[in-house]
């Protein structure tokens, strides 16, 4: 099997162009549902709200989205997402290159990140349709290959007031599920010391053949994340995710050129120009933008190719339900040459089975896709709806709407 790394990017901005003899198509509906918070698995966090979305051709063919929400913001995601669906209904055909065009034009350089999220979940939807039009895998569809094993990590991610030795022992349980990367947030509701503490504990519990990753979720002081890189340094991180904020972009080269730690940032922000000075920077070494988040997948394989010609890897965050967004993710994954590992999280799995057949398989180390057409999601809507604390429903032709 030929290495990621060593694959062309064969999907670029100056080659779309639909495949000849597919059905072109309009838009009839869109469709949301925000689901209810819950605990998550063995009670370690709570699984957030998530946006889905069900795009309806006017052939009745049906694409999956996903937009990345934070509290209070999910029904405000919504409202653009149904605003930017009536504005699709004069794409003729709505090809996902075409709507990203529409909405750059909509956004006039103020896109924001609950914009992009809104834009980032039609576009996947209509990425979703144009698999099935081509009965072929997204992967393939961006150049990539269903066969691919793409590797994973999980996320330890809690707002509990968990102790070092709890943190271990959840990292414990993870490897034992077949797990070779782990990330922990040590910072979270912790001291210095304990989080490194913490991250030590987290060490010898895993051992040295796990790869271990710490996120610091964009500390203030610039000094706290160079005092934590110091005394982790033994215990060889993987990666130093966040030490500041992606927008203190002089800081994380300070940091980056200090430490000599893998620098991973861009999580909360959207559009390229970002990226750009990141990259102009020598501030990452890793780039993680939301699938879900960023602005569109066409936006994640530019952000790539940028970071690639600079030798830097792109692992695509995935704050967001593990079906739709996650199969989007890992779709991309297989589809550039310098994927990093694609984010799990593995409180969020079990809630995703409950109403998603997902498209891919998890084996702890890797995720395998099933090679079904589009993104290979399958949604039951009526256990969407049962779990769901919110649902709208858009009729593009008459611009009508039913709550």
């Amino acid at each position: 099997m030929q290495p990621l790394a060593d694959l062309p990017l064969v999907l670029s901005q100056s080659n779309l162009q639909a495949r000849a003899g597919l059905p072109e198509f309009t838009l009839a509906q869109v469709e949301t549902w925000i689901t209810a918070p819950a605990e998550g698995g063995e009670g370690w966090g709570e699984v957030k709200p998530c946006l889905l979305v069900r795009v309806t051709t006017n052939a009745g063919i049906a694409g999956w989205g996903e937009a990345f929400v934070l509290p209070c913001r999910e029904k405000a995601v919504a409202e653009i997402i149904h605003a930017l669906g009536q504005a699709s209904v004069s794409l003729q055909p709505a090809w996902p290159w075409v709507f990203r065009d529409m909405a750059l034009r909509i956004a006039s350089k103020h896109r924001g990140l609950d914009f992009s999220a809104a834009s980032s979940a039609l576009e996947m939807a209509l990425w979703d349709i144009y698999g099935k039009l081509a009965e072929e895998p997204l992967c393939k569809v961006l150049g990539g290959h269903t066969r691919r094993a793409v590797p994973v990590y999980a996320n330890i991610w809690s707002d509990m007031q968990w102790d070092a030795t709890s943190l271990a022992m959840r990292a414990s349980g993870l490897v034992a599920a077949g797990y070779t990367a782990v990330k922990v947030h040590p910072m979270l509701n912790h001291s210095v010391t304990e989080a490194v503490q913490a991250v030590a504990r987290v060490r010898a519990a895993i051992g040295d053949e796990i790869h271990l990753m710490v996120d610091l979720d964009t500390q203030d002081d610039p000094e706290t994340s160079l005092s934590v890189a110091e005394r982790i340094a033994s215990v060889r991180p993987y990666w130093f995710e966040e030490p500041v904020d992606g927008q203190d972009i002089e800081g994380l080269a300070r940091i980056r050129k200090t430490t000599g730690m893998r620098i991973v940032t861009g999580e909360k922000h959207c559009g390229l120009p970002h990226f750009r000075a990141v990259l102009t920077a020598g501030a990452a070494d890793i780039l993680n933008p939301d699938i879900a988040g960023l602005g569109g997948l066409l936006d994640m394989i530019e952000v790539a190719e940028l970071a690639n010609r600079q030798g830097v890897k792109v692992s695509p965050h995935c704050w967001n339900s593990m079906t739709v967004a996650a199969a989007a993710m890992l779709h991309v994954c297989a589809a550039i040459p310098n994927a990093e590992m694609a984010e799990i999280y593995p409180e969020y799995v079990e809630h995703g089975a409950r109403y998603a057949t997902t498209g891919f398989r998890l084996d702890g180390a890797h995720a395998h896709l099933s090679g079904r057409p589009g993104l290979g999601v399958d949604i039951d809507t009526n256990a969407l709806r049962d779990l769901s604390r919110h649902f709208r429903s858009s009729r593009l032709t008459t611009a009508r709407a039913t709550r």
